[in-house]
């Protein structure tokens, strides 16, 4: 592809990475093409149909990415997609993902006014208050019964709401469940990313290359206590102390 464009860098990667094919790339011939991974496809971007409801549950939630959570659960994704549970966390930041029913949601539904309400008249009233205590059964075919009476599909709305600790994102039978309990781990990884955040900016602010290795103090004591190495380690620091925050080229 870069032939065309680049013959003398293109030519020298061809003659040190194929062992086995024309002595230069420009008399190769076109690679003859390769029917796609079909299966391989669609595992993948059922994985990121995971990752972008994730975000959006955390969007709803109004958590932001560098605070971590603990756990992740999916409800209806198929068995492929369990086997990148690494990437999903890493992508979500949280501790573990897991695969199976969400029991972290709430059944909530109301009448279809505009179509319920011709139907029912004066009844609407108490179907409408019994639906909102949570007085009915669930039927077949995405049917309630409200005090005997059947409710077909189109004449109720029908919600899942995430429980108390909970934030839920769905689609086309996809769920995904983000605990969103934090404890003081949490909170403290929390701070960890902010200001890995926070010094990144700085360096750009003070001139110096993301490669430059420096000096590093931040005020947060009990961060540099317990995440002094993983600090360094992000930041391309030599020492972290605490102190007023600022760097230097080491």
């Amino acid at each position: 592809m870069i032939a065309p464009v680049m013959p003398f860098l293109s030519d020298h990667l061809w003659r040190n990475l194929v062992a086995d094919g024309p002595e230069s790339v420009h008399l190769a011939p076109w690679p003859d093409p390769v029917a796609p991974d079909v299966e391989l496809l669609a595992e993948i971007a059922e994985v990121r149909r995971v990752v972008e409801l994730g975000r959006q549950a955390r969007a709803g939630s109004q958590l932001k990415l560098r605070q971590p959570l603990r756990r992740l659960v999916v409800a209806g994704a198929s068995s492929s997609a369990s086997g990148h549970a690494d990437e999903i966390a890493d992508e979500l930041r949280v501790k573990a993902v897991e695969f199976g029913d969400v029991d972290a949601s709430e059944l909530r539904v109301k009448p279809n006014l505009p179509v319920l309400g011709p139907k029912l008249g004066a009844e609407l009233r108490d179907v409408r208050e019994r639906l909102a205590r949570g007085e009915f059964e669930e039927l077949d075919g995405g049917r309630f019964q409200v005090d005997g009476r059947v409710l077909e599909p189109d004449e109720v709305i029908v919600e899942h709401v995430g429980r108390d600790g909970w934030a839920l994102a769905s689609d086309a039978g996809l769920t995904v469940a983000l605990d969103t309990a934090l404890d003081d781990e949490l909170r403290l990884e929390a701070r960890l990313f902010d200001a890995i955040h926070e010094v990144n900016v700085l360096r750009r602010e003070t001139g110096l290359e993301l490669t430059d290795r420096i000096r590093l103090w931040l005020p947060d004591a009990e961060l540099v206590a317990r995440y002094a190495d993983r600090l360094a380690a992000e930041t391309l620091a030599v020492s972290v102390e605490t102190g007023e925050l600022r760097l230097e080229r080491a």
